[in-house]
């Protein structure tokens, strides 16, 4: 049962919207699925910090204020009716909400003002606005410099000469862009920005909703759509090219983990790198070894622009590359399209000329891209090598790889013209160079099916043999060093 608060009405909060009434960052974002209660506490806080704060000033709004009108406002107007249903008392002051100038005053002198985030009339209203704190709804909609506008707005101060507590709120589904950037990814690597705060609502959190509303949702929509949804998951990004992809599956440490993917002591398991190398783009090197069970760990990486010399101190000085047993790249360094003392150049001699010896990658881009989404995708017969349980995928990032975890979910597959009768399936060739890394050294490796194959080998066979030469060590477990 949920703790009394009057202003969330007859229900009360779920334990999810108390952890986002209750804590004290400044920038709080209520995002997740459908259905999680995001749009009631947003607009449970907004009545909350109007009461407290008498003669406090807010703002809530949506991209579109027709949107905001039929959604957000509706379910603000119906809360405000369970609380004075509650209460016996108003709380709007009488012809206190005015639907032309689209402001709401409250019977103790607080004003919440309401609209859209969009459009030349809403930037002239944003600028002009000084108030105590804001509630966007949908905020993955906005663009992120009226965003900053609204922020710059917060400095009201009450009818006493003292400040109210400052807050900018947010609700949202799980969408790409800058809402993700600012609050979930800095979350999900553990480090999130100060005065910022993630709560992921899902609807499984939400006790009031009715029976069988979760069955239907999964019953009813695509897989995709469920992911996103349904189960929150902020990696679940249409056209995806590894839709398996999952954070916290994926991961570690997660939101749910603090285990880290340590770098291999040499000698215990076999090291490989791989490296995308940008002429004025980034340049990627990807750090991977193979336990036992043939799972694939991505254990560190380095992202930088800049010239080749630079590129390979800074890669010398992060690893030991003395330890992978090869690095492979992209077999496009290897053109003479340089020159150097008079001779043909390429880019494979200047990194050869700094001791990082380099073996072209298997570079069929339809082959890698099935390779990695074999090696993303669970297996429930496999032993997660971490946990020990069945059922688990056979690839796992570090944390550490901030920019392969940027890029993951933002790879999507080009948008076919419909006149094309023979279409030929190309990734978007945008911020995709951990991507690209990624596939080379993975394409290195023997497909997950073959090697399940194997495990299933008739006594006699040739993997049979191949079997019995393999290391005693037990299988199922990573060494955590």
């Amino acid at each position: 049962m949920s703790e009394i608060d009057l202003f969330y009405g007859k229900e009360g909060p779920t334990p999810k919207q108390v952890l986002f009434r209750d804590a004290p960052e400044k920038y709080k974002l209520f995002g997740g699925g459908v259905g999680g209660g995001k749009s009631r506490a947003l607009c449970a806080e907004a009545i909350r910090l109007s009461m407290l704060f008498p003669g406090n000033r807010g703002f809530m709004g949506r991209n579109e204020s027709e949107a905001f009108r039929k959604t957000t406002l509706i379910t603000l107007l119906a809360l405000v009716a369970e609380i004075e249903e509650i209460s016996g008392q108003k709380l709007i002051a009488k012809q206190g909400w005015n639907q032309t100038k689209k402001e709401i005053d409250l019977i103790n002198g607080s004003k919440i003002l309401y609209g859209g985030l969009s459009g030349p009339d809403a930037d002239e209203r944003i600028k002009s606005l000084e108030i105590g704190f804001y509630c966007v709804d949908e905020a993955s909609e906005c663009n992120e410099d009226v965003i900053n506008m609204l922020k710059a707005r917060i400095r009201w101060k009450l009818p006493t000469g003292k400040y109210p507590r400052f807050f900018g709120l947010y609700a949202s589904n799980p969408e790409p862009g800058w809402l993700k950037q600012t609050f979930v990814v800095p979350t999900q690597l553990g480090n999130p920005l100060d005065e910022h705060l993630f709560v992921q609502s899902l609807l499984k959190d939400n006790q009031y909703l009715p029976p069988g509303y979760l069955d239907d949702l999964k019953r009813d929509n695509p897989e995709s759509w469920v992911r996103r949804y349904v189960e929150g998951s902020w990696d679940a990004v249409e056209g995806q090219v590894w839709p398996d992809f999952d954070h916290s599956t994926h991961v570690f440490p997660n939101l749910s983990s603090d285990l880290e993917i340590p770098p291999p002591p040499k000698g215990t398991y076999r090291q490989f790198a791989a490296i995308d190398h940008g002429q004025t783009n980034p340049t990627c090197f990807l750090a991977f070894y193979v336990d036992n069970d043939d799972n694939i760990f991505v254990y560190d990486e380095y992202y930088q622009k800049g010239l080749v010399s630079s590129h390979c101190y800074n890669i010398m000085s992060r690893f030991d590359v003395t330890s992978f047993d090869y690095i492979l790249a992209d077999p496009s360094m290897w053109g003479k399209n340089r020159e150097k003392e008079g001779r043909a150049w390429s880019v494979w001699d200047e990194y050869d000329e700094y001791d990082i010896y380099l073996e072209k990658a298997q570079n069929d881009k339809a082959a890698g891209w099935n390779r990695v989404g074999e090696y993303l995708r669970v297996d429930p017969d496999h032993i997660h090598p971490i946990t020990g349980k069945q059922g688990s995928p056979r690839l796992f990032i570090s944390a550490r790889c901030v920019s392969l975890l940027s890029e993951i979910p933002e790879y999507v597959w080009k948008k076919i013209k419909e006149r094309n009768s023979n279409p030929k399936e190309e990734a978007r060739k945008l911020n995709d160079h951990a991507c690209d890394a990624l596939r080379y050294g993975v394409m290195s490796r023997p497909s997950p099916y073959d090697l399940k194959r194997e495990d299933i080998a008739p006594v006699g066979s040739f993997n049979y043999f191949r079997q019995q030469t393999r290391s005693n060590t037990k299988k199922g477990y990573m060494v955590n060093v």
